[in-house]
């Protein structure tokens, strides 16, 4: 508090003209008496072993010396740059060897800071950058040398965060475009001071690096990163970009001496490795453009997987899932794929997202290989990145789709668009479960087709809403044939499912075959009579009710030839369906020849179906039930 009074006082008394009668020089020299007085006084109190008063006032005494040096210099112009400089490093050098030969570190915090706050309080406006920085590298390297001698760690956070400080303070104030050249000098300087300050007692002594140590060192690459951000972005992006790539690799380098000076130390290696991935990553971003950011990131993912595996290093396979996640998220960002007319398939998008995808399933192959080898490897981040990649793809081939017919917009684009979805969705997912039941993998894999049957259901119920296709003819045309070829494929599932032992899901997906096959049958017929002409709407309807009861029939016929109770079961409740639609909707909404074709068709098919059940179920039944569903 002293110090800093006194400091403004010298400064108030300067602009007011006081002592004018002495001039600069005898001002001064006043100074440097009242910072040997200090001195004296310390050693008096030394000597008498009052510690605190002893490392106080020397420490203040100090720190005079650097504002008359900084006085000199900046304010009284008596010395020039070299010559304010020299004086500089002698108050350095005498206030950390007195530190040091006293092994007092409150002298030489407060010699510390009294040298960062110099520039603060005295300062008359100018821009002097190289003048600074340099000053403010002595007073690190010199306090630092003290630190590293006495093990003082408290000394190397303290000139971190005064270097930061006053460096900020002249970026936000002061900084011009065409002082660009020593910006970027000393934020390297700076870079490198605190990036080997912090690791050089450890390595030389080969011991773990301490939290704050760490800490400091995560802080100057992020501190680093934003200075060169802010000089470079606006009109040297490029540069940038190598210049965060040379960061990464000089963390690399001390990672590596560090892994050999201090193998026993796997935090450090660890958080050094992480700083280095971390710095790669946000150099593509800024290196490149649209998709290559994607692209890059997922190529850097495959590879740090790799070399995780090949190193036998969890966190390298870990950073290359984070990069992972990073290339699907820049997919996203970047949707919609298309605005403009395109070649499907072969175009940059489609390409990006499939390079991205290829990176992901080449991640998880590589993980299974490990798993398969080590019995005891968690398994779950092969099937994140196979899961990722599965995921990627379903989306990618449903987008380009959807901006295929939304970017082209040919008469009933909307029709066509469900359809053509449908018939992907209808294929995925088998083509899963073929790939999984002939490969003999694990069913648990069959999640992924499950989940796209999930996808194809809510993308076909959405289809009905513009079910309104102009053929003239039910059930011949494409919007129904797509459809349909995804009932068929659910159904295929649920059957795959059964022959592996999967009983309850293979009856779900069978169940949901037939329910979404009544379904479609409704909106089919409910087009046909909108888009015919010499079929009436009412006509459609009522033949609806005898394909649902036909369909009813299907289903128990088949249920007994299988002896599964599930069909029958699912035969009844679509007999049940039928008989209310006939007796409350076609009753009341048809007329009376429709109304004739709908009651009569749908009791014959009912008649028949009890015939059927009443004379073949015991020969059917009679070695008990396939399935094991209520």
């Amino acid at each position: 508090m002293v110090l800093i009074g006194t400091a403004l006082f010298l400064k108030y008394a300067y602009d007011e003209g006081w002592f004018g009668g002495i001039g600069p020089k005898g001002r001064l020299a006043l100074g440097c008496l009242a910072g040997l007085s200090a001195l004296g006084a310390g050693e008096y109190y030394r000597r008498r072993e009052w510690v605190p008063l002893f490392q106080s006032v020397t420490g203040g005494g100090i720190a005079i010396f650097y504002i008359c040096v900084y006085f000199s210099f900046e304010v009284y112009q008596l010395s020039g740059a070299a010559g304010a400089l020299a004086l500089a490093v002698l108050v350095t050098v005498l206030g950390i060897v007195m530190a040091v030969a006293h092994d007092a570190i409150v002298i030489a915090v407060i010699a510390v800071l009294g040298g960062f706050l110099s520039p603060i309080l005295l300062s008359s406006g100018g821009n002097h950058p190289y003048i600074l920085f340099s000053y403010i590298l002595i007073l690190d390297l010199v306090a630092l040398g003290a630190a590293y001698y006495r093990s003082w760690r408290a000394l190397d956070l303290l000139c971190f965060v005064g270097t930061l400080i006053l460096y900020q303070g002249w970026a936000m104030q002061s900084y011009k475009p065409e002082q660009m050249a020593p910006a970027l000098i000393y934020t390297s300087l700076f870079y490198l001071l605190f990036l080997l300050v912090p690791t050089l007692y450890s390595l030389a002594r080969k011991t773990p690096m301490e939290v704050s140590g760490l800490t400091m060192v995560i802080a100057n690459a992020v501190y680093s990163l934003f200075a060169y951000y802010s000089i470079l972005f606006s009109e040297h992006r490029y540069v940038l970009g190598f210049v965060v790539i040379g960061q990464a690799i000089l963390v690399l380098l001390l990672f590596q001496t560090w892994s050999k000076r201090v193998a026993s130390d796997n935090r450090t290696g660890e958080s050094l490795l992480i700083i280095s991935l971390a710095l790669v990553t946000l150099a593509i971003p800024v290196q490149l453009r649209l998709y290559g950011i994607p692209i890059a990131w997922s190529v850097e993912g495959a590879l740090l997987v790799y070399l995780g595996l090949r190193f036998k290093m969890p966190i390298v396979k870990a950073a290359g899932a984070v990069a992972l996640l990073l290339a699907a998220g820049g997919l996203l960002y970047r949707l919609p794929l298309h605005s403009e007319r395109f070649t499907v398939l072969f175009n940059a998008p489609f390409g990006s997202w499939v390079v991205v995808i290829a990176s992901a399933i080449t991640a998880s192959a590589l993980l299974f290989r490990l798993v398969s080898q080590d019995e005891g490897e968690d398994r779950s981040l092969a099937v994140a990145a196979f899961v990722l990649g599965y995921a990627l793809a379903g989306m990618l081939l449903t987008l380009e789709t959807m901006a295929y017919w939304d970017v082209y917009r040919p008469e009933y684009h909307r029709v066509y668009k469900f359809a053509s979805l449908s018939a992907l969705w209808a294929t995925l997912p088998a083509a899963t479960c073929v790939v999984i039941f002939r490969r003999g993998i694990d069913t648990y894999a069959l999640a992924l087709a499950w989940a796209g049957y999930a996808v194809g259901v809510c993308i076909l119920l959405v289809g009905l809403l513009f079910h309104n296709d102009p053929s003239t003819l039910p059930g011949l045309n494409i919007t129904f044939a797509a459809k349909l070829l995804f009932i068929v494929s659910l159904w295929l599932g649920g059957h795959m499912a059964r022959r592996q032992d999967s009983v309850q899901v293979g009856s779900i997906l069978e169940a949901a075959s037939h329910i979404v096959a009544a379904i479609l049958f409704a909106a089919e017929f409910n087009r046909w009579g909108d888009t015919s002409e010499g079929v009436s709407r009412n006509f459609a309807l009522a033949l609806l009710s005898a394909v649902w009861a036909f369909q009813a029939f299907g289903l128990i016929w088949a249920g007994l030839a299988t002896r599964m109770k599930l069909r029958r079961l699912l035969g009844l409740a679509l007999f049940g369906i039928t008989v209310l639609k006939v007796v409350f909707f076609d009753m009341t909404e048809l007329g009376r020849g429709t109304q004739i074709i709908s009651f009569v068709a749908s009791g014959l098919l009912l008649l028949v179906a009890a015939t059927f059940y009443a004379r073949f179920s015991a020969v059917f039944l009679e070695e008990g039930e396939h399935d094991d569903v209520s």
